[in-house]
């Protein structure tokens, strides 16, 4: 979008097929380290989701975090999807809940538990809570989370 509000670029991510596949867009930052445009999507697509069939059989009507790179011009610089891989947890993005600090990118989140290569967070099924969380994300880095990176393609 322009400084006069129209739309310059316009892009369609995702593939949803059904009525229970939903791509959703939550929040959108801007990287001033990168100049990059930053949208932090709850995905369900498998294109969204490059590891999918690893964990399709566990989570494949979860949703996962991708994040989206672009350039202010429309350039797709690349993405990434964050994933609890086989622990069949959803995760939801709050609204407006990501913004960067020195090239890494902070987001709020909500599931029922969590899980990654360090922590597990199971949930109690006869009193369901949903945990919020907050993650620091490097891009590049594989240290904690299940992540797949996703090409401009």
């Amino acid at each position: 979008m322009d400084d006069e509000g129209d739309i310059t670029v316009l892009y369609a991510f995702g593939d949803a097929t059904s009525e229970t596949q939903h791509d959703v867009c939550r929040a959108v930052a801007y990287d001033g380290t990168s100049q990059e445009i930053l949208f932090a999507l709850e995905a369900t697509s498998p294109s969204l989701r490059p590891a999918y069939n690893d964990y399709a059989a566990y989570s494949a009507a979860n949703t996962d975090v991708t994040i989206i790179r672009m350039k202010s011009g429309g350039k797709l610089v690349g993405a990434y999807n964050i994933n609890f891989y086989d622990a069949s947890i959803s995760i939801g993005i709050g609204a407006n809940a990501l913004f960067t600090k020195d090239g890494e990118y902070i987001f709020g989140t909500q599931s029922w538990g969590y899980y990654t290569k360090y922590q597990n967070k199971t949930y109690n099924p006869t009193a369901v809570q949903l945990d919020t969380n907050v993650f620091r994300y490097i891009p590049d880095s594989s240290e904690c989370f299940y992540q797949a990176s996703m090409n401009a393609a």
